[in-house]
């Protein structure tokens, strides 16, 4: 397993859905990843949790893969957590979002994870 756990916020269990795939990826290619979304049935046996409060731990990446203006939460949720760095997939990037992240001295990255990592 690689050093580091992330978490993909927006993921949904429905394999259907793109961004399930950038979760199944992920673990295919054996980061601790967890997916967060409050609109997808929890199941913690595959690592999918529809809150923050319920993550076995504090992850050190998130990806982002919700529309812009649902990003402000992360990013302060990010900012309180010690998260070292947000990653806003494309199409999910927001300024404000950012600057919070950023000025708590989160790395952030306007680019998809997959492809900067060489997993895809």
């Amino acid at each position: 397993m690689r050093e580091g756990s992330i978490a993909v916020v927006g993921a949904s269990s429905d394999k259907s859905k793109y961004w399930h795939k950038i979760f199944a990826d992920l673990k295919a290619a054996g980061f601790d990843v967890c997916c967060v979304n409050p609109k997808t049935e929890a199941d913690p046996q595959n690592n999918i949790y529809k809150d923050w409060a319920s993550l076995p731990r504090k992850p050190q990446t998130i990806i982002i893969v919700v529309r812009p203006e649902l990003t402000a939460e992360i990013a302060a949720y990010a900012a309180e957590n010690g998260v070292k760095e947000l990653w806003f997939q494309p199409g999910t990037y927001d300024e404000t979002s950012a600057k919070t992240a950023k000025e708590a001295g989160i790395s952030v990255h306007n680019a998809c994870f997959m492809v900067q990592k060489g997993i895809w």
